[in-house]
C-alpha cells in the first residue's frame, strides 16, 4: 500500500468512527463568539461554581424561599456566549430551562449568574432572570448543556440529599465548589463546601447581607475542608 492509499484508508476509518458530521450529538460544533449568538463549549470548560438553593433572608428576618441563583464560571481560555444553552433541574422535581439571548460573552475566569428574582437579594448581580426558576430544596441536581445539547457539566445528585447548606431557620447559605485541579466533578459531594464567611458578600443587594450568605459574581469563600489540594488557581 503506497502512502496516498494509506492516507485515504486512514481518513475513511476516522470518518467511520466519528459518524455523520451533520449530527451535533456526534460531532462537536465549534463556534467562535459572535455578539448575541451562542458559542459552543467543551466539557469541563464551564463549571457550575455556586448553587444557592436556600432562598434569601432580609436583614429584618423575612425569609423568601424563591430567591435563588446558581453561578457559572468560565474556565476556558476564550470567551463563551451561553445564549440558548439549556439546563435541567431534576432533584425534588424535574424542569428544563433555556438561557435567553445575552449580548456579552463570559470572559475567561468570568462569572455568570442565573437568578429567579430581579427584585430580591441578587437583583444587582444577576445576568439573566428566569421567573419560574426552581433548584430544589432537599435534592438538588443541575445538568448544563450547550446550544447543541452536549453535556458540559452537572452539579449535585438525584440520589443524595443536597450536598451542603440550606436554610437553618436564621440564615440561608449557599454551597460553593471546591477549587481542585484534578477530579473536580460537580456530581461528587466532596467537591462542594459551605459558604464560610459570617456575612454575605457585598455583591448581594443591600438589606440582605446579614443573613443571606453567598458570593455571587466573585471568588468563593475560603474552603476549610482540610483538603490540601484545594485553593484558588485563577
Amino acid at each position: 500500500m503506497n502512502r496516498t492509499t494509506a492516507s485515504i484508508a486512514a481518513l475513511v476509518a476516522l470518518t467511520a468512527c466519528n459518524g455523520d458530521p451533520g449530527e451535533p450529538d456526534v460531532t462537536p460544533l465549534y463556534r467562535n463568539v459572535v455578539e448575541g449568538q451562542p458559542a459552543s463549549g467543551e466539557r469541563g470548560s464551564m463549571m457550575i461554581n455556586e448553587v444557592h438553593y436556600a432562598g434569601s433572608v432580609s436583614d429584618d428576618g423575612v425569609y423568601d424561599a424563591d430567591d435563588v441563583f446558581f453561578e457559572l464560571l468560565n474556565k476556558h481560555p476564550r470567551p463563551i456566549n451561553v445564549s440558548g444553552w439549556r439546563f435541567e433541574v431534576d432533584g425534588d422535581f424535574s424542569a428544563g430551562y433555556r438561557i435567553p439571548t445575552v449580548e456579552q460573552a463570559i470572559p475567561p475566569n468570568g462569572y455568570f449568574i442565573i437568578a429567579r428574582k430581579d427584585d430580591g437579594a441578587f437583583a444587582d448581580i444577576g445576568d439573566v432572570f428566569i421567573p419560574d426558576l426552581e433548584l430544589g430544596k432537599k435534592e438538588v441536581h443541575i445538568e448544563l448543556r450547550d446550544a447543541d445539547r452536549r453535556l458540559m457539566e452537572d452539579a449535585g445528585s438525584t440520589s443524595e440529599r443536597a450536598f451542603t447548606n440550606g436554610f437553618d431557620g436564621v440564615t440561608a447559605r449557599s454551597m460553593e465548589r471546591v477549587q481542585l485541579i484534578f477530579g473536580n466533578r460537580g456530581s461528587t459531594s466532596r467537591n462542594w463546601h459551605a459558604y464560610s464567611d459570617d456575612v454575605g458578600f457585598d455583591t448581594i443587594a443591600e438589606g440582605y447581607r446579614q443573613y443571606t450568605l453567598a458570593s455571587p459574581g466573585v471568588a468563593n469563600s475560603p474552603d476549610y475542608s482540610g483538603n490540601a489540594s484545594s485553593g484558588n488557581f485563577e
